[in-house]
């Protein structure tokens, strides 16, 4: 069950940041760390206080539910962490009075599992042993071991707990962050869930897990007991994907789309959907979220509104403006015309290109548009159609 992920070399200490520190890491909450490094060194407990500093000012709304002491580590365990918010709702989906964290790396979903009313103990592996020191440090009432997770160690804290199969969930955040920008399959994530979905099972009644938002969900087709697959959005981007897997086998699973900011979600079934396609546009552009999309839910969402689905990418229209939906906007369209033909000059837009042979930036430099956000241009080709829709965002 191995999970290698690379940090740097010096790591935060937690012995060396007393109250003499945290004072003065408050002094200096708003200064350049670069230059506090310069003028202090990088030696402890100079080291350690400005990565707090640097963190605090990096990632302030990422963990603001954190307690003012928790000891964050410097590196990429800081970047690749859940946030507060996201590792709460992950804790929601857990209703066992124990829980096992298979790779903790900062901590912040074994802070929100334990956290929970009912949780009666949590076990955490985190083989990085300055990572699993922090995990002691932050949170002392749980059991941390600083080794990769293996079967002996986790039937030995069951046995010592007497937990029973139906008081148990398994939570792991497979290691994939080293691959390309590319779309993968669970397999090929570390540890694999795929070869150690059976263990987990026959000990546990639940397993949940985090996927990045480039997993390919067709390997969801290759989970045991699959419940329910949950794509999280979080202010306006397709921050993780989750799978809630059962013992109990059901005979259905479903998708699920939430968006954390706004409460809203939309469910549906799993499988290949299809929709009429037009090469028309009528009054409206709609454009999925990112979480829409991922989710693959547009399709069942755009019947139901009585969208028609355009030829370019995900992009639908209708004639009626639509009512209200973090899972999408809305663009009212200003004008259609061939490429670099249009009329209405806004001044400033966004630009998107979808199957367009030129990248924004150099579509931007031909039509002389400043950035901007209330207009949007749309460079769109399929086959040798090509064409530019401006339009404006209707909030």
């Amino acid at each position: 069950m191995n999970s290698q992920t690379e940090h740097p070399h010096q790591q935060v200490n937690p012995h060396c940041l007393g109250e003499e520190q945290w004072q003065w890491i408050l002094k200096h909450q708003k200064d350049n760390t670069s230059k506090l490094r310069l003028k202090f060194g990088l030696k402890d407990p100079f080291f350690s206080a400005i990565a707090q500093i640097e963190a605090r000012q990096k990632k302030r709304k990422k963990f603001e539910t954190l307690g003012d002491r928790w000891i964050f580590p410097s590196g990429l365990a800081l970047e690749q962490s859940s946030s507060t918010a996201t590792a709460q709702y992950k804790g929601s989906h857990v209703h066992t009075p124990y829980t096992i964290d298979l790779c903790a790396g900062l901590g912040i979903d074994t802070w929100a599992l334990s956290k929970r009313n009912d949780c009666a103990a949590h076990l955490c592996f985190e083989q990085n042993e300055d990572l699993a020191i922090l995990l002691r440090h932050n949170l002392p009432n749980i059991t941390v071991l600083s080794k990769p997770a293996g079967l002996e160690d986790i039937d030995h804290w069951i046995c010592d707990h007497a937990i029973t199969k139906d008081k148990l969930t398994f939570y792991l955040d497979p290691d994939r962050r080293a691959r390309d920008n590319r779309t993968f399959s669970m397999a090929e994530g570390t540890p694999n869930l795929i070869e150690i979905q059976h263990e987990l099972l026959k000990r546990a009644s639940n397993v949940v897990a985090k996927h990045s938002p480039m997993v390919d969900l067709n390997s969801t087709s290759e989970l045991t007991g699959l419940v329910s697959v949950v794509v999280i959005q979080f202010q306006g981007e397709c921050k993780e994907v989750l799978t809630l897997q059962s013992s109990e086998l059901p005979s259905n699973s479903s998708i699920q789309v939430v968006d954390l900011d706004s409460g809203y979600s939309y469910s549906g079934r799993l499988g290949v959907k299809e929709i009429v396609t037009t090469e028309e546009f009528q009054n409206y552009i709609i454009q999925p979220s990112p979480g829409l999309s991922k989710s693959t839910l547009h399709i069942e969402l755009a019947k139901e509104l009585g969208l028609e689905k355009t030829i370019y990418g995900h992009l639908y229209t209708c004639r009626n403006k639509p009512i209200y939906s973090p899972f999408y906007k809305v663009f009212r369209i200003d004008e259609i015309a061939k490429p670099y033909r249009l009329k209405h000059n806004p001044n400033a837009a966004a630009i998107e290109c979808i199957g367009f042979p030129e990248s924004p930036t150099q579509v931007r430099k031909k039509i002389k548009f400043k950035e901007g956000r209330e207009n949007k241009v749309f460079a769109l080709q399929i086959g040798k159609t090509k064409l530019m829709v401006l339009t404006t965002l209707i909030e």
